[in-house]
């Protein structure tokens, strides 16, 4: 509607960007007491700017389309009372200096003559997953009550009712999150609409390879099921042996755990493990599988060939200094015992012989920690000390020190990949080594990103930069749009259409606003 060289568009923009900070408010709608009854009055209002000598007051029956200005003067309120009740009208103002020359239009209000417009939205939030969706937003409205709707993030858009009047509905989607959680505000008939999104899932896997090793045969089974798992996954693994076989213990990464049939761990990084397996000797035969520790014998001993149906009886005799402490047979025990006679033999069994020092104390094993790696900590134990008495249950927790970080465990405690702490039994000597890393970690800020209606920028939303980096941001308006004004930290820079910040040291945000048309 206006024209003017380029002598005065400094001065304009200027006054643009007063108008625009300002912001034009469309206050409350009445009837004007001596109108007729056809007729509806308005009063507009605005924030007063600095260096003009008056505004005008622009109005049309169509957006962005003007008809009639009217001139009121160096004052921020005016009211028309020449409306046309139940019909819409649009208005904006101008400013302009002592010279004539005129600023651009202030953002848009709208009318309905003779009408008190309210809005509702229903629902005003909603939650997603990572995997994203849709989702709609009912508007509830008078008829002839005109409003619009955007998003400004470029992850969340409307796919239908962008604007509407009188009561509608608004259909939005959201992508699919491979970054942390998000949220975002929808302007909606003047409400908002709050929108969150969970940060994407792991999916970090690693693989459990089982293996069976030994002159018998048997199955390894794992819970739950499954070569490839997520990280974290707790696993327990169970060994079992076929007929005419005996398991006789793990190696590899559940070596820790012995001859127990289970064993249980993280995946936390990928898993080897073996399980071994015995033929028995013949079809008609049994085996009894005879030990003792430390302290004494058993007799006869290893591994003993009965005949099924008959009996064998074993001989447990202490070594000098020695006491027999217990005796197991099959992993229950029969007291301290200095012989025992398995009869009729049907199956195969086990017998085993503990001792006991009669003076000085039990069988002691030893407990050797280490640190590796580029980092430092600590390996503490529960009970603490290094020689323990045979049998008992330890606990072993790494602790990094400040700027390390925890990586994992090596050696007997393998298996408990990157969990703190490891547990067992001290049946023999134990080697444990708890690997640290040096911390390197690098600071980051975050730009806040927004674009009002009429276009959008990219990237949206808040976007993590790493410190002493830049990063580029693009306007774009929609068709029809223009690009009004970008604000960089609260600084206007122009109608540009891309914006850099460089050598980042702190948090920022970008801001761009768009207009109707384009002059």
């Amino acid at each position: 509607m206006y024209h003017q060289g380029n002598r005065g568009r400094g001065k304009l923009f200027s006054l643009f960007f007063i108008l625009a900070v300002c912001c034009l408010f469309l206050g409350a709608s009445v009837l004007h007491p001596s109108a007729r009854a056809e007729a509806a009055s308005v009063t507009l209002g605005w924030d007063a700017a600095t260096g003009v000598s008056g505004y005008k007051i622009h109005r049309g029956t169509a957006s962005g389309s003007y008809t009639t200005s009217i001139d009121v003067g160096n004052r921020t309120s005016y009211t028309l009372s020449d409306l046309t009740s139940g019909s819409t009208y649009y208005f904006a103002v101008t400013a302009y200096d002592t010279s004539s020359e005129q600023s651009g239009y202030s953002n848009e209000v709208s009318y309905a003559g003779g009408s008190s417009c309210t809005y509702s939205i229903s629902p005003s939030s909603a939650s997603f997953t990572s995997s994203g969706g849709t989702g709609t937003i009912t508007v509830t409205a008078a008829s002839g009550c005109t409003w619009s709707a955007s998003t400004g993030v470029s992850w969340a858009t409307i796919s239908s009712g962008t604007s509407g009047t009188g009561s509608g509905t608004v259909a939005y989607s959201v992508a699919a999150n491979t970054g942390s959680s998000r949220t975002a505000a929808f302007s909606v008939a003047g409400q908002t609409f709050s929108i969150s999104q969970a940060a994407a899932t792991s999916t970090t896997t690693y693989t459990l390879t089982l293996t069976t090793a030994g002159t018998g045969s048997g199955t390894i089974t794992s819970t739950p099921s499954g070569s490839v798992l997520p990280s974290g996954t707790a696993v327990t693994l169970k060994a079992a042996p076929d007929a005419g076989s005996t398991f006789t213990g793990w190696g590899g990464d559940c070596a820790f755990a012995g001859t127990s049939t289970t064993c249980s761990g993280k995946m936390t990084r990928n898993i080897y493990v073996t399980a071994n397996f015995t033929r028995n000797t013949t079809t008609t035969s049994y085996t009894i599988n005879a030990s003792a520790e430390t302290g004494g014998s058993i007799s006869p001993s290893g591994s003993v060939s009965v005949s099924s149906g008959s009996s064998k009886s074993f001989t447990i005799t202490p070594a000098s200094g020695y006491t027999i402490s217990n005796v197991t047979v099959d992993g229950q025990s029969v007291g301290a015992v200095s012989s025992y006679t398995f009869s009729n033999v049907t199956a195969n069994h086990t017998i085993a012989a503990t001792f006991a020092q009669s003076s000085s104390g039990t069988t002691t094993y030893t407990l050797t920690t280490a640190t590796a790696g580029t980092g430092s900590g600590t390996i503490t134990s529960n009970p603490s000390g290094t020689v323990f008495a045979s049998g008992t249950a330890v606990t072993i927790t790494a602790a990094p020190d400040s700027g390390s970080v925890f990586t994992g465990w090596g050696g007997d405690c393998a298996f408990a990949g990157t969990s703190t702490t490891c547990s067992g039994k001290m049946t023999r000597n134990i080697y444990v080594t708890a690997n640290f890393t040096r911390s390197s970690t690098t600071a980051s800020h975050t730009i806040s990103a927004y674009a009002a209606y009429g276009g959008t920028i990219s990237p949206s939303g808040s976007v993590s930069v790493t410190s002493g980096s830049g990063t580029s941001f693009t306007i774009t308006p929609k068709r029809g749009f223009s690009i009004r004004y970008v604000l960089v930290d609260g600084v206007n820079v122009g109608a540009v259409s891309s914006y850099t910040f460089s050598n980042v040291t702190a948090n920022h945000s970008i801001r761009a606003y768009f207009k109707y048309g384009y002059y």
